[in-house]
């Protein structure tokens, strides 16, 4: 039975190289709640011949290719190919369909042998196909959610008006020095840690003085060892930004952030200005916020309605294995001596 059970798995391996469902590939890089169903953020427009878009009836109901008695359509190999990720269609615009063919009667060869042996009665084959169709409609209603979701310019000036503290932002110069650890060899690169700080001090004496940023890079730069941006970066305020930028939106312009050890170099910024982003600059953004917490709300009330029970014995939390010991799975006890 195991030997059937792993040529089932063989062929449902085969079914998703092929046809590429994996719901998690489908967002990736993208924002799931602004796709349209069935659509991919990230798909590159159509690449003649390789994305084909549905066709009309007569040829979509065009047989293409035939596995014994079982046909295949043109609309059955276009919704193929439009399910496949954009890295493999730009494959198929380079390599053509024929590989495509190949692989596809593979797959209906492997599962019609499977069929004739009945292995799609195997329980463990039954319960993957039914996972699958879980997946796949669970995606789908996702989606569709998604889509119903409404956002109007209102909600997005209310969201900005009680969040704006979020999109608050400093303009900030990085200097960086490169140390190198104590009784290193002489052409290992950087300072050392007592040369690095008194560096720091004296670019930060220079630029509090007023002295032009391109003249301290000038006067203390050195390549690849100390590094003085002479032009500041914005940084927008977040939770999870490092501890030192998180200082410096307590400093007011001008004041500078305490020299930070960081793996082999030292890091200090110098606050140059604070600006808040406008609204028009943060729309987009703000509305991906709220579709996403609208789906998320539609999703939560769904689960409410749907009378959930969790077994807390079965799926509870895994305490941590005793150093040096092996768990044993659960329902499964030690085998004896």
């Amino acid at each position: 039975m195991n030997s059937k059970v792993y040529r089932v798995a063989a062929i449902l391996n085969i079914l998703l190289f092929v046809a590429n469902l994996d719901a998690s590939a489908q967002q990736r890089g993208s924002d799931p709640t602004t796709q349209a169903p069935g659509q991919r953020a990230d798909s590159p427009p159509p690449t003649p011949g390789t994305s084909p878009e549905p066709a009309d009836t007569a040829t979509s109901n065009k047989i293409v290719l035939k596995v014994g008695a079982q046909s295949v359509t043109q609309g059955d190999m276009d919704f193929l190919i439009r399910s496949l990720d954009p890295q493999t269609r730009r494959a198929l615009a380079q390599q053509g369909l024929r590989g495509l063919a190949d692989r596809y009667v593979l797959m209906l060869v492997l599962a019609q042998e499977a069929t004739r042996q009945h292995l799609d009665q195997n329980v463990d084959f039954q319960r993957e196909l039914a996972a699958q169709r879980n997946r796949i409609l669970a995606q789908a209603e996702n989606q569709d959610l998604a889509k119903q979701v409404k956002v109007t310019p209102e909600d997005i000036s209310q969201y900005y008006a009680a969040h704006g503290a979020d999109f608050d932002e400093i303009k900030a110069r990085q200097i960086t020095v490169r140390t190198k650890p104590p009784n290193a060899k002489e052409d290992v690169p950087g300072l050392t840690l007592e040369e690095g700080r008194a560096r720091m001090e004296a670019i930060k004496k220079a630029l509090a003085s007023g002295t032009d940023p391109k003249q301290v890079v000038k006067n203390f730069g050195i390549p690849n060892q100390v590094m003085v941006e002479s032009e500041p970066r914005p940084i927008r305020q977040s939770v999870s930004l490092p501890d030192t930028q998180k200082e410096a939106f307590k400093l007011k312009d001008g004041e500078f952030t305490a020299i930070q050890e960081i793996g082999g170099t030292l890091a200090m910024l110098q606050v140059v200005g604070h600006d808040r982003a406008e609204l028009k600059d943060v729309s987009h953004e703000i509305e991906n916020i709220l579709r996403r917490q609208k789906l998320e709300a539609e999703i939560a009330e769904l689960k409410k309605k749907s009378n959930v029970w969790i077994d807390e014995g079965y799926f509870k939390v895994a305490s941590a294995p005793t150093p040096g010991t092996t768990p044993t799975p659960q329902g499964n006890p030690p085998a004896k001596p």
